[in-house]
């Protein structure tokens, strides 16, 4: 015989309704009742009954995270990192991959309610869609870089809650690293055009005198090893190549490597994401770290909140990055470390009108 809720419960010593409150994810448990809790729930191999706890409260516990693809290690990352905060709050995620079409992220939307308790969207909404904050009980949470933003009156995002990114903040603490060890000569390697990206955009504002290349398909790593060659052949003079992507940065070294130009020696890297495969490279990738799993955690919180029956006006958290520098611009001796301390910590949240600090406080 399976076993019981009420089992559950009186093998860690709490209510039932301590039990609910840590299966579903409720944010006022405290980490003593929860870890009894969990370790009774995998003593026991007991799981809570989805279908009947959705026809008691009309709620499926299901997430859809609308994404372009997967295909990326950044997307990947992102996508674990919400699919195990999900979990940690009860809640199970389906991944719905758009491929960059507007009527596959209609579909995914139009099933808030039917299939979907709440959406969580990755970059900037397609043009054409409906108003999306009509319905709070089946919300809708962006994340984007927050240079892509499409709010403001009538903007399709007013009213709809998102955690950004920092591309600006991202983008100056780069030029910052890059300044410091004299590099000056800089070639962007951004996003294709029309991607959903603001960093190319903040990178290119950042690096204001620097020549911006784009691929004419997918950013992938390909087509940063192309961009790298047209960077050379267009600036032989460049001692610093910035990408919008670790993608396009890892391309970046592979054709350096092929070329025999030494990095950091002759020529810097950067990336954008602190994806795994940035640290096993050689040399090792200089990064912007997006700290995913802090960026889960506050979409998931807010995606909890409204299905709690918060209808407070939206919140718009953005989140600061932190610059991880390796050995593709310090080289391996790590020259320089010393004077750059304050690359590394964490920048200042950028604040704006709606904007909050990553504590859920208003910005001043």
């Amino acid at each position: 015989m399976s076993p019981t809720m009420r089992e559950v419960a009186s093998r860690a010593g709490v209510s039932l309704k301590s039990v609910s409150r840590v299966v579903n994810g409720h944010p006022n448990t405290s980490a003593e009742v929860r870890a009894r809790v969990e370790a009774a729930i995998a003593e026991l191999g007991w799981s809570p009954n989805t279908h009947a706890r959705s026809l008691r409260t009309g709620r499926s516990g299901l997430i859809a995270l609308s994404l372009p693809d997967l295909r990326t290690s950044s997307a990947s990352q992102l996508a674990q990192a919400l699919v195990t905060e999900a979990e940690r709050q009860g809640l199970r995620v389906a991944i719905e991959p758009s491929h960059g079409e507007a009527a596959r992220v209609r579909r995914t939307l139009d099933a808030r309610g039917a299939v979907f308790d709440a959406v969580v969207h990755l970059g900037p909404l397609p043009a054409d869609l409906p108003d999306l904050a009509a319905d709070p009980g089946h919300p809708v949470v962006l994340v984007r870089a927050a240079e892509s933003l499409d709010t403001g009156p009538g903007g399709r995002t007013e009213g709809l809650d998102s955690v950004d990114i920092d591309a600006v903040a991202a983008a100056e603490e780069i030029h910052r690293h890059l300044r410091i060890i004299a590099r000056s000569r800089v070639v962007v390697i951004g996003r294709e055009e029309g991607a959903a990206d603001g960093v190319t955009s903040a990178l290119g504002a950042a690096f204001s005198s620097a020549p911006v290349l784009r691929p004419d398909r997918d950013a992938d790593r390909a087509a940063g090893r192309e961009l790298a060659a047209r960077a050379l052949a267009r600036v032989p003079e460049a001692d610093a190549l910035v990408c919008a992507s670790d993608e396009l940065a890892l391309g970046v070294l592979s054709q350096l490597l092929a070329q025999g130009i030494a990095v950091p020696g002759q020529v810097a890297v950067t990336g954008h994401g602190n994806i795994d495969d940035g640290q096993f490279t050689t040399p090792t990738l200089t990064t912007a770290d997006l700290g995913a799993a802090a960026l889960a955690r506050h979409v998931l919180d807010l995606v909890r909140a409204r299905l709690d029956g918060d209808r407070s006006p939206a919140r718009r958290i953005v989140l600061p990055v932190r610059v991880v520098r390796r050995e593709s611009t310090l080289g391996r001796d790590g020259i320089g470390a010393g004077a750059d301390d304050a690359a590394t910590a964490p920048g200042p949240v950028r604040t704006g009108p709606g904007a909050e600090h990553p504590a859920g406080k208003a910005a001043p």
